[in-house]
């Protein structure tokens, strides 16, 4: 076989390419090295324009324009205000209140204020022990009239706890993580205060706790009569505050200077009954919102009622007497419609002007003269109402907001007059060995003989009720049945039949 070189077989394969190959020099330059020069290019100028430039359209996040602004600016001063808005104001004043308590001791008793930054746990917490000690109220002509000349000289059981729970909370404001009700570090100071208030109830200089009064039937049925006596914006006004109160088992202060004219919805049951329900949550003092709290009840409803005495029928009336361009539920009366002896003939009772709050204040004290209730009474009286009816817990705890059996008892701790008067029979037997009168049973409130108008419960459907019989056959065998198994005990769609031997 005969030897090619490795040029004549590349010359052999392109032989034919080779022909049209036109062979062509290159400068090559060390600026440029091994590349071909390249070409001219024309000035921006030179360039001819499209005739008609297309315009590229630059994408946004989900198609939002950047002009359309979506979230919105705090200020600082804004954002202060939200930060401080996490307790409320009667709270803040506690606070303020309890450290100036404290601070006026340190000054007397130290010569100086406690800086409570930068005190250590062990020295505030001798500091404490003896403050709790030496802590006295002020002397005042009011405290000296209601109480003994010892008694004045000593704060009552719930102020001291307040205090400490004030300086507890001045401290959390700074950003200090202590707690001196329950961190062990403070045992010695708490052990103090424990100590003080069970030797004041030894001298008797312990007072007891003053409960809101519960209204009795007889101030209701005047109550009730004046508030339904006649529709003029005046009585209007105070019924229609005085019913949201009572239905929906409101402290009547707080709760009705966030009503709008939108608050309510109204809305028909499965048995065609109207009603009347909120419809956004409210701020109370048990449940101020946040992200600590579960979610309020907005069930709550006001039912109608038949006659001329419908709350629901009030309340619709108070939002059609008032002006359109109100934003309050309760609001000032148009003074047309205060001077008018006909104000039914008037459009409007009320203008856009809502009433301030520390005219909530004053609701209960006009319409109460001759004893002095407070729109907290209210609160006590329905859920007084609804224990004494019957209701179970739970259902009551429902209405009025609270979280714990025991809050619901510290309302309903009182017995109704009838009540007391039937145990003090009943006590009287044994010593006195009388026989108890006929009429010392007690008898629940909804099962009294009295009208339904004279009750500042609206009337309720027979199936929303506690069963009148059942009631009344518990309260006649209360003899052979205070005892034994069945006491302190819940039955639920149970039947029972006891057979009394004659």
């Amino acid at each position: 076989m005969d030897s090619y070189s490795e040029e004549d077989l590349l010359g052999w394969l392109f032989k034919d390419d080779l022909q049209n190959i036109e062979l062509v020099e290159i400068n090559i330059t060390p600026e440029n090295p091994g590349l071909a020069p390249q070409p001219q290019l024309q000035a921006p100028s030179q360039i001819p324009l499209a005739p008609n430039p297309v315009e590229v359209e630059r994408p946004t996040v989900s198609g939002l324009q950047k002009s359309q602004k979506r979230f919105k600016t705090v200020t600082p001063e804004e954002l202060k205000d939200l930060q401080d808005s996490r307790q409320a104001k009667s709270t803040k004043q506690n606070t303020k209140w309890g450290v100036k308590v404290f601070q006026e001791w340190c000054m007397e008793a130290l010569d100086q204020v406690l800086d409570f930054a930068t005190t250590e746990t062990e020295e505030l917490n001798n500091v404490l022990g003896k403050f709790y000690a030496e802590a006295t109220p002020k002397f005042s002509e009011k405290r000296g009239k209601e109480m003994s000349t010892a008694q004045s000289k000593e704060y009552h059981k719930n102020s001291m706890k307040n205090i400490r729970a004030a300086i507890n909370r001045h401290i959390h404001d700074l950003d200090r993580d202590i707690d001196i009700v329950r961190d062990k570090e403070f045992r010695k100071a708490n052990e103090t205060l424990d100590g003080k208030l069970k030797k004041n109830l030894e001298k008797g200089l312990s007072r007891p706790t003053k409960h809101k009064q519960i209204i009795t039937m007889n101030d209701l049925e005047k109550i009730n009569s004046y508030l339904y006596s006649s529709d003029d914006p005046i009585i209007l006004r105070f019924r229609v505050w005085y019913n949201i109160a009572m239905h929906f088992v409101t402290r009547g202060i707080e709760f009705h200077q966030q009503l709008q004219i939108n608050s309510f919805e109204f809305h028909f049951d499965e048995n065609n009954r109207e009603y009347a329900c909120l419809s956004h949550e409210m701020k109370q003092k048990n449940w101020q919102g946040g992200l600590d709290s579960g979610e309020t009840i907005n069930d709550k409803r006001m039912y109608s009622c038949e006659g001329d005495r419908c709350p629901v029928a009030s309340l619709k009336l108070l939002i059609f007497k008032t002006d359109p361009d109100a934003t309050s539920l309760f609001n000032h009366i148009n003074k047309d419609a205060l001077l008018s002896k006909t104000p039914n003939i008037l459009q409007l009772w009320y203008t856009n002007k809502s009433v301030k709050s520390y005219q909530f204040t004053r609701f209960m004290a006009d319409v109460s003269k001759s004893v002095m209730y407070t729109a907290h009474c209210l609160r006590a009286t329905a859920i007084q109402a609804m224990s004494d009816a019957g209701f179970e817990i739970r259902h009551i705890m429902y209405m009025s907001g609270h979280r714990n059996e025991a809050s619901v008892r510290s309302y309903s701790r009182d017995c109704s007059t009838l009540q007391k008067k039937s145990m003090s029979d009943t006590l009287s037997t044994l010593s006195t060995g009388r026989a108890p009168p006929q009429t010392s049973m007690p008898m629940p409130m909804a099962v009294q003989n009295k009208p339904a108008s004279d009750s500042v419960i609206s009337v309720l459907a027979a199936s929303d009720t506690p069963n009148v019989n059942t009631m009344n056959t518990a309260l006649s065998s209360n003899k052979f049945m205070s005892s034994g198994f069945i006491s302190n005990s819940a039955f639920h769609n149970c039947t029972f039949q006891i057979n009394n031997p004659q």
